[in-house]
Parts: C-alpha cells; structure tokens; sequence
C-alpha cells in the first residue's frame, strides 16, 4: 500500500506500508536511492519532525565546540 502527499512547497511524500520481515530492506532502499545530497536534507527533515513533535519549530545552531589538550607533565 502506498499513498502520495504534496507540501505547499512542492515536496513531495510517500508513505509506503511493508510487512516486518520487508521494514530493513525497504529502509535501506531509501537512504541507498538518494545522493549525498538528498540524504542530508532527509536526516534534517527528520530531525526538524522530530524537533516539532516536542515544540520547538527550528533547528537549534550548533554551539561551538573546542577541545583543549594538556601536555603529559613530565
């Protein structure tokens, strides 16, 4: 079973049922299909879902980050 939505931007999902024993292989049949590119995108939109479903609507900037190192005492 598969059904097709279209965002107001012009997105377009589509939401596919599989069986259990199908789920890995379907799985690995959308990130395998999608450049670099694409995956980027879909790992932030599934991040800002994520995101929403707890209230916050954008994507936090990265704080950044440093790594200070200490020279062995010798």
């Amino acid at each position: 079973m598969s059904e097709s939505y279209v965002e107001r931007d012009g997105r377009r999902w589509t939401i596919r049922v599989v069986a259990a024993e199908e789920a890995e292989q379907a799985d690995f049949d959308f990130w395998f299909e999608r450049t670099p590119e694409e995956r980027v995108a879909a790992v932030a939109d599934c991040l800002l879902s994520a995101l929403k479903t707890r209230g916050i609507d954008e994507i936090p900037r990265l704080r950044r980050v440093c790594r200070v190192v200490e020279r062995p005492r010798g």
